[in-house]
Parts: C-alpha cells; sequence; structure tokens
C-alpha cells in the first residue's frame, strides 16, 4: 500500500508591505508639493506654448492652484473612502459630478476676472455662464485629478492585499502553535506509559529512564517554538529517544541509525522526524518481542532530505493503517502542509513482514 500527498494550494501570499511604506512614508508632505509643483509647471508650459506667454500663464496656474487642491483633496479624503470604497457608489457619482462642477464655476470666476484679462482673451460681450468654458474649466480639473485618485486606489488595494497577508499569517501561526501544543502531551504520554511499565517491574534502569525523559522534555520546550533548529540537534534528539526506548526493551530490539550525506548548517522544523520514529517503535513488536527491529536512514543530498524509516511487522497482527490513525503522524502532515507546501512527499509500503515511511522534503534551508 502507497500514500503519497503534496500540497498544491497553499502558496506564499506577496508582501506589499514595502510599498505601502512608501506611500504611508513620513515623506509624503514633499512627494504631495512635487506633484503639484510638477502640475504647474506642465500646464504652463502646455498653454504658455499655445498662447506664447509663458509667465501670464504661470500666473493663471497659480490662480487655479487652491481650487484643485481643495477639489482633489475633497475626492482623496472623502469621496473615495468614505463613499466609493464603502459602496454608496450613487452618492458617489453625485457628490463627484457636483464638486467637478462647483470646481469648474470657481475656475471660470477665477479666469473671468483675472487670468483672462491678463491673456487679452477675453471677447467683447463674452457671457460668463459660457457652458464651453465651463467645461473646459472641470475638463481642467478632473486631468489633474486623475494621477492621484488612480494612486490612492493602489494604495487601498494593496493595504486590502497586506491585510489578508498578515491574517493569513496571523493563521499559520496560531495552527502551528496548536499543532506544537498537540505534540508535546502526545510524547510525554507515551513516553511515561513506558515509564510507568518499568517501574511496576521495579527495573533498575528507571532512574536512568528518568534523566533521558528530563532530557528530552528540555529540548522540547527550549526548541520547539523555534520556527527552524539546526538538524544536528534534531538528529541528537532522536538518539536521545532511541536510547530511552532500548532502556525499556533492552536488548531484545534492534535499532539501526544510519546517517548520510553532510548535515552541517542543514535546518529543519523542530520534531518533525521524531513521530516517524515514535511510531515504528510502537508498532514494531511484534507477539514475541524478541526480534523485533527499526531501521531509520536519513540522507542529506544537494538540499534535498530523505528519511526512511522501516520496522518489522507481524502479519497476524491487525493489518490496520497505523500511520495514518497516530495523533503524531496526522501532526506531521499538517506541518509539512503548512511550513513546506508543494516540497514534500509521504508515502508508506507495507509488506509481509514489514512497515516503511518514506518522507522526502525538497529545498531543505
Amino acid at each position: 500500500m502507497k500514500f503519497a500527498r503534496k500540497n498544491l494550494h497553499l502558496f506564499p501570499i506577496p508582501n506589499y508591505a514595502p510599498m505601502l511604506n512608501i506611500l504611508n512614508s513620513k515623506n509624503r508632505i514633499f512627494i504631495h508639493l512635487a506633484y503639484w509643483v510638477c502640475m504647474i509647471l506642465v500646464f504652463t508650459f502646455f498653454w504658455g506654448t499655445r498662447y506664447n506667454n509663458y509667465w501670464v500663464c504661470f500666473y493663471n496656474e497659480l490662480a487655479f492652484l487652491p481650487v484643485k487642491i481643495l477639489v482633489v483633496y475633497f475626492g482623496l479624503y472623502y469621496l473615495l473612502p468614505q463613499l466609493l470604497l464603502k459602496g454608496k457608489y450613487l452618492i458617489f457619482l453625485i457628490v463627484s459630478l457636483l464638486t467637478l462642477a462647483c470646481g469648474g464655476i470657481l475656475q471660470r470666476v477665477i479666469a473671468y476676472y483675472s487670468s483672462v484679462p491678463f491673456l487679452g482673451l477675453l471677447a467683447p460681450g463674452s457671457n460668463f455662464f459660457d457652458t464651453t468654458e465651463i467645461l473646459h474649466q472641470i475638463i481642467n480639473i478632473n486631468s489633474v485629478m486623475i494621477i492621484p485618485f488612480v494612486i490612492r486606489l493602489y494604495s487601498y488595494s494593496l493595504e486590502k492585499e497586506n491585510r489578508i497577508l498578515i491574517l493569513s499569517q496571523e493563521k499559520t501561526r496560531a495552527e502551528l502553535q496548536l499543532l506544537r501544543n498537540q505534540i508535546q502531551p502526545h510524547f510525554l504520554f507515551n513516553v511515561l506509559n513506558g515509564l510507568y511499565a518499568m517501574a511496576l517491574k521495579q527495573s533498575d534502569k528507571t532512574p536512568e529512564m528518568i534523566l533521558k525523559l528530563s532530557d528530552l522534555m528540555r529540548y522540547v520546550l527550549q526548541e520547539s517554538t523555534a520556527d527552524r533548529v539546526p538538524l544536528e540537534k534534531e538528529l541528537n534528539y532522536i538518539r536521545n529517544y532511541i536510547d530511552l526506548e532500548k532502556l525499556r526493551y533492552g536488548k531484545h530490539f534492534s535499532v539501526d541509525l544510519q546517517i548520510k550525506g553532510d548535515i552541517r548548517g542543514c535546518s529543519i522544523a523542530p520534531l518533525l522526524m521524531l513521530p516517524f520514529v515514535e511510531n515504528a517503535f510502537k508498532h514494531s513488536a511484534t507477539n514475541d518481542v524478541k526480534g523485533a527491529w527499526i531501521t531509520v536512514e536519513l540522507t542529506i543530498i544537494n538540499n534535498e532530505l530523505k528519511l526512511e524509516v522501516a520496522n518489522s511487522f507481524d502479519p497476524d497482527m491487525a493489518k490496520t493503517d497505523h500511520v495514518s490513525s497516530g495523533i503524531g503522524i496526522q501532526n506531521v502532515r499538517h506541518r509539512l502542509d503548512i511550513i513546506y507546501p508543494g516540497r514534500y512527499s509521504f508515502t508508506t509500503d507495507t509488506t509481509t513482514n514489514s512497515y516503511t515511511s518514506s518522507l522526502i522534503i525538497n529545498q531543505l534551508l
């Protein structure tokens, strides 16, 4: 029987925090000032080229500037956040049109009584309420609003994505913490059962077993909350656990641990490999304990970890998928999904007298 599982739906979400820091930085006043200076210069160049009088057009843009600033910031800090982003689309449309109309009329006032006469463009008998001129002023204001509105909407979009990212990270962190909290009492419960059995037999190895258990629990308490631990530390932890079980079963139990490849500099999520070894001890004991065996082989090649744990298997016992039924293995699968999504595979193989679990993690670092 073989089982393989890979997570294909959990992918890292892009971090938009750097972009948000730029948009919301302490230099925003400078950015705003630079924008308005650029707008004045652009419109001065455009109209000055048309009418061949840059200084008068520059004065014209300075006269229009308060109206443009009022309309743009009213749109940025009221129309967008209070109406558009809250789904009040009809009210947003009506208020936006009224705002543009008021801005256009104000600019028409400025142009009619100050700017236009200086330019010499005021035709005799021209009407103040010239619809074409008012529409011209509305388009003038609208052209200044486009860039700030696009940036503001983009900023809101980034903030929304960033909130989703933070919530996802917090959910993942909470789930990992829950899984870590599950593995500790589960492991302690299993070891204490073995310790209790030895105490009933009044074994002289009980004090040594308690000391080994103390070392194991110290590692669990100190390292289990870390995101990664050196692979060498994790292996030492597994060796201590094997020594503890050897004290329990004595020479009737054969255990072979092999390490292949260079493990220096490698790290792994804590307490990730132990459940495979613990599961092997739990299910390798045959009806006659004598002759039970376990082999653990860890291989590191090209930043890939392969763990293969095999144990003796009694065909007379109930043939259940004991690997999938234990809390420890289920816990490991959930943690693998979160920590190494799409980068691991887990398979099992059962024969008439052995059971093998294989874990492969790609891109370990």
